[in-house]
């Protein structure tokens, strides 16, 4: 089955899993085939949420350093730059984003991808998106465990080109620097 775009609609008790799942196939895709374009993280509340359930050890042909475990969003991007693809985030000044940021950076320079990395932050921030090279998530869910977890979201998964293209240059224009 092909589709150019889905919707979502989650609640606590309905279709949970469908955006964690679409989150790690989206991963996993980049993952495999790295893009050579920025990557995307844009949300105004970050956290270093469980994405990827490794305890069947079902992901370790990918990376086997990951072992018997789940691993969070922080492991995942950083792995994905050392894949080759640069990274971008986009978030709001607020103090919850801070713990994901330094983790982030620390595990960037630790791997010695620090250069792949850039954040912003802005002010007025409540776009919410991400973004890939095959694809482009967007609706009303930050990367939260509330967002994943908890909260009633409708999100969309867009696959067009023009899409992708679009909402490339609009989250690049988030570099030109006005908070």
């Amino acid at each position: 089955m092909s589709f150019a775009t889905r919707r979502i609609f989650k609640s606590a008790s309905t279709s949970h899993n469908l955006i964690r799942e679409l989150l790690q196939q989206m991963l996993l895709s980049e993952l495999l085939s790295p893009g050579d374009e920025r990557a995307w993280l844009v949300s105004p509340w970050i956290s270093n949420v469980i994405l990827l359930d490794n305890r069947a050890a079902g992901f370790s042909a990918l990376n086997p350093d990951w072992g018997e475990r789940e691993v969070r969003l922080v492991e995942l991007l950083v792995y994905l730059m050392s894949r080759g693809t640069p990274l971008g985030i986009a978030t709001s000044f607020d103090g919850h984003n801070d713990s994901l940021l330094t983790a982030l950076e620390t595990g960037a320079q630790e791997a010695g991808v620090g250069d792949k990395l850039v954040i912003v932050r802005r002010q007025l921030l409540h776009t919410k998106g991400l973004l890939f090279s095959r694809g482009l998530l967007t609706g009303s869910m930050n990367i939260t465990y509330n967002g994943l977890e908890l909260n009633d979201e409708h999100v969309v998964y867009d696959t067009t080109r023009q899409t992708v293209a679009q909402a490339r240059i609009a989250f690049e224009s988030y570099l030109a620097g006005d908070a």
